[in-house]
């Protein structure tokens, strides 16, 4: 068929957890999208080569760390690409990321009937917001799901309590039932000093 497949992400890091899934990339070379699987990522070349262009952080997370399956030309895609540009966008990134943050921290002090769905948003905005300051705060950029505590600045967050928000998250998306009461969760976020840890990483990039 005309396409490449990779995998990249917990699977390719060995950090694989018994929630995890397996993040799967497809570079179709027809206009037939339909045929893979919806849990799929699947991006035309033209939009991953604009992405490579422009320095998208999630060029490099390919760069880094995508390994291929299944090549359709003599070589992949993705190699025929080199390195993307440089990352650039890091500071209106964080800022984007802050107010989905902020957002889900409000709807959850303010008693939201969605609790599992905001505990898992929190998850993603801290976990990306670390991807985007590890771009400048470590050798390469990390895309672990603990980011987070892999930075120089402290994450203010026990570290238990963010990967019970990150099973909230795989409940969101993935349908996994969690068996943990949130309240908890839902305190030790809203109490924690998230919006300055932001703050800290700006100041250190």
């Amino acid at each position: 068929m005309s396409h490449d497949i990779y995998v990249f992400g917990s699977t390719c890091r060995g950090e694989v957890t018994p929630t995890s899934d397996v993040d799967v990339l497809v570079v179709p070379f027809s206009r037939n999208r339909s045929q893979y699987p919806h849990e799929w990522s699947v991006y035309t070349p033209e939009v991953i080569k604009e992405y490579f262009n422009k320095g998208r952080l999630f060029a490099w997370h390919l760069y880094l760390e995508a390994k291929c399956v299944h090549c359709y030309g003599d070589q992949p895609f993705l190699s025929s690409l080199g390195p993307p540009a440089p990352y650039s966008t890091i500071t209106d990134d964080i800022d984007d990321l802050e107010v989905l943050l902020k957002e889900s921290l409000n709807e959850l002090k303010n008693g939201t009937s969605n609790v599992v769905y905001e505990l898992g948003i929190a998850h993603t905005a801290i976990r990306d917001i670390a991807m985007c300051a590890s771009w400048a705060m470590l050798e390469q950029p990390c895309f672990s799901a603990d980011a987070p505590y892999r930075l120089p600045v402290e994450c203010p967050l026990e570290y238990s309590i963010y990967r019970l928000i990150m099973l909230a998250r795989h409940s969101s998306t993935r349908g996994i039932k969690i068996d943990f009461d949130p309240t908890y969760a839902v305190r030790a976020i809203t109490e924690a000093t998230l919006t300055k840890w932001v703050d800290s990483l700006r100041e250190a990039i």
